[in-house]
């Protein structure tokens, strides 16, 4: 871990910042000026990423001690947590419900919807001294009940739960969380989903979207930081925000 270069610089969390999307709204906050604790899990962070405005921490939804890690990184940084994002998640193997195995499901809740609980017992404390504004990536997914894909709709379904019940038990502590669903984001991941999915013509698939293509990262991870931070979004907690588009 390294320390930030400006104490006095904003400071905020992401969780899931080696992933596409954490890795999107880690780099837009960083370049901002912002001081960062950032997790990983399986990827571990390119050495270049290390310094400057962040410090990395592992985190595993599936491991105990890796609420009192996030807990210390955090508690280790002066000044106001300002913002804390969401991002850990996980795909199922796009199965029917009859055939996916009782460990997808379980696997699929812990990345999705337990990272949360855990991000949150690491920080609700700070959270609450300090008015933070949590930001929760969910997907469409967790409205739209697609068929071969249960134990995703169910994790996702099971987040915004959570979100919004934290929401209502934080609010008098001023401390704001909401949920962004995007639908589908041009990644790795979706390509790895689409190939689950049996698609063999990724830019087919896209043409049928609206507008003829999927969202892109730097608008999704823009959309989180402005629900986020912004100050005309200072009064909304407690809600689910789709991103998406008519089909």
């Amino acid at each position: 871990m390294t320390p930030p270069s400006s104490a006095s610089a904003p400071l905020a969390v992401v969780t899931g910042a080696s992933g596409a999307l954490g890795t999107a709204i880690h780099d837009r906050l960083t370049a901002a000026g912002w001081r960062v604790v950032a997790t990983y899990n399986t990827r571990v962070p390119e050495p270049e990423r290390r310094y400057g405005h962040s410090a990395w921490v592992h985190f595993d939804a599936a491991e105990e001690a890796s609420s009192e890690r996030l807990r210390q990184a955090v508690d280790a940084q002066p000044g106001r947590l300002h913002a804390v994002f969401a991002c850990v998640g996980s795909p199922s193997s796009k199965q029917p419900v009859a055939v996916s195995p009782v460990g997808e499901f379980r696997s699929v809740y812990e990345a999705n919807a337990l990272s949360f609980v855990r991000t949150w017992h690491a920080l609700a404390e700070r959270a609450r001294s300090d008015g933070t504004s949590v930001l929760a990536v969910g997907s469409d997914a967790g409205q739209a009940a697609r068929a071969n894909n249960g134990p995703y709709t169910a994790a996702k379904a099971a987040l915004e739960a959570l979100v919004v019940t934290v929401a209502k038990e934080e609010e008098h502590h001023g401390v704001r969380v909401n949920l962004l669903a995007p639908s589908l984001i041009n990644s790795p991941l979706a390509h790895h989903v689409m190939a689950l999915k049996g698609v063999t013509d990724p830019e087919g698939y896209f043409a049928q979207l609206p507008w003829g293509r999927p969202l892109a990262l730097d608008e999704v991870a823009g959309a989180c930081i402005e629900v986020a931070t912004a100050a005309h979004w200072s009064y909304v907690t407690g809600q689910v925000y789709p991103l998406g588009a008519v089909r």
